[in-house]
């Protein structure tokens, strides 16, 4: 009987500990990526842009992707990101070891159904005059991108799609289990060699 109990026990602190994560995990609200031979600068880069905003870093953790970093922020993720953009055409010298910088709203389990699901619904933020597209990484994940994301997007029949310049964009981050998704204007996404390069500072 106690050898039962105790195999209980075990069992239980172990979904206990699931859950907390997975909790902690889906109260992220910004996702950056990284070189991942540099985590120490690329963390240093991350909080001391940050600092520079006056933002208020909750948490700052990896997950079981390389190359990732999951925050909480204080504040309006969006927003810090559209300022960090102009920080990064001024100063491209302060964004040597980050990547992309991608707010996130909304998470869910990574099966193909969940993530549609989430998508289409926010894919209703579309204008019916707007031009969109989707911005889609997976990691860990094994499905073809061009079938996942013509998977993804099928159900999304609003405004015109516009892979240079579209007036909203619709993030879709994959990380194994679980997906990060968000609606997001131009301004609100960095993708910092794209920002390096228009600024003449040239690619990291």
């Amino acid at each position: 009987m106690s050898r039962d109990r105790g195999t209980y026990d075990k069992l239980f602190v172990r979904v206990r500990q699931s859950v907390i994560e997975a909790s902690k995990m889906f109260d992220h609200n910004l996702l950056v990526t990284f070189h991942g031979h540099q985590k120490g600068h690329s963390e240093m880069e991350v909080r001391d842009r940050l600092k520079d905003l006056g933002a208020q870093v909750e948490r700052l953790e990896t997950c079981e992707v390389e190359g990732v970093f999951l925050l909480k922020v204080a504040g309006d993720p969006k927003v810090m990101v559209s300022q960090l953009i102009r920080m990064c055409h001024e100063d491209p010298v302060g964004f040597q070891y980050s990547h992309h910088w991608v707010p996130i709203e909304r998470w869910v389990s990574s099966g193909k159904e969940e993530i549609r699901r989430a998508a289409e619904d926010l894919g209703r933020g579309i204008g019916e005059n707007e031009s969109w597209m989707m911005h889609l990484h997976k990691r860990h994940f094994q499905e073809h991108y061009d079938d996942l994301i013509a998977y993804l997007t099928d159900p999304l029949n609003r405004g015109r799609v516009d892979l240079t310049e579209p007036d909203k964009i619709l993030a879709v981050e994959i990380l194994g289990q679980n997906t990060g998704l968000s609606l997001l204007t131009r301004l609100e996404l960095l993708d910092v060699n794209k920002v390096r390069v228009a600024s003449g500072a040239g690619k990291v």
